[in-house]
């Protein structure tokens, strides 16, 4: 598993009003979720591991690429909301349209971010490009 710090995620922050919108690319859709994933937490500010690690292994469904990733999102969201858990390794070990699994890895602690509510449905788009696939994500804050 790549970890954050091991190389440089690739997304930028865009311009949003009230929000945090990001867009975020991968070769593939794998690691579109993976680095949406790896993105969201370095916006919410966390560098550093704070806490004793955990692993969780980790399941969600949609219908389609979009609502996978914003269930994708909003479930690490809740684990970092309840448990305080902050995930810096994604392992993407199964994706179709529909379903999603991943290993991720991280700390428990006292988390100091800026809070992200949930990933939102608001301008979110997923394209194939020549160089892979892309996604623009709004974030309720």
């Amino acid at each position: 598993m790549a970890t954050r710090d091991e190389r440089k995620i690739p997304y930028e922050e865009l311009e949003h009003t009230a929000d945090w919108k990001i867009r975020v690319w991968g070769k593939d859709y794998a690691d579109l979720f993976r680095n949406a994933a790896l993105a969201m937490y370095a916006l919410m500010g966390q560098t550093e591991q704070a806490g004793p690690e955990v692993q969780r292994h980790i399941e969600v469904e949609g219908t389609d690429y979009p609502s996978l990733l914003v269930a994708w999102l909003n479930e690490l969201l809740f684990y970092t909301e309840v448990n305080g858990e902050v995930f810096r390794d994604v392992e993407i070990v199964h994706l179709t349209p529909e379903r999603l699994e991943a290993n991720v890895r991280g700390f428990v602690g006292d988390v100091e971010v800026s809070k992200i509510k949930a990933a939102t449905y608001h301008e979110l788009d997923i394209r194939e490009t020549p160089e892979g696939v892309e996604a623009t994500i709004v974030f309720d804050v």
